[in-house]
């Protein structure tokens, strides 16, 4: 006999493709948080190696300049000269925001 489906079997199939949709869709965030942590992770990588590197960088700079003026002079230059590049960028990003 060939009978046609009814509302509760209608029902079912179409809640346990919602249920399979889920599913899925949970396997396909854990696949891609993985993948976020992974290109995180050398973000992270890299920011660190930057920043050690910025840190020689600078040291060496207030050395070098310490040998020819005061080396609290040459400190405190270095000092301002990174409070002012960074007032500078701030006030840059906020006239783009604002503008």
């Amino acid at each position: 006999m060939n009978r046609e489906p009814g509302i509760g079997e209608a029902l079912e199939r179409t809640l346990e493709a919602g249920q399979s949709l889920v599913v899925r869709r949970i396997d396909l965030l854990v696949a891609e948080s993985k993948l976020l942590a992974q290109s995180g992770g050398m973000a992270v990588l890299a920011f660190v190696v930057a920043l050690i590197g910025w840190v020689y960088l600078v040291h060496g700079v207030i050395d070098g300049l310490a040998q020819r003026y005061p080396r609290f002079a040459v400190e405190l230059a270095v000092g301002f000269a990174h409070f002012g590049l960074v007032a500078l960028l701030l006030l840059r990003a906020r006239s783009r925001r604002d503008g």
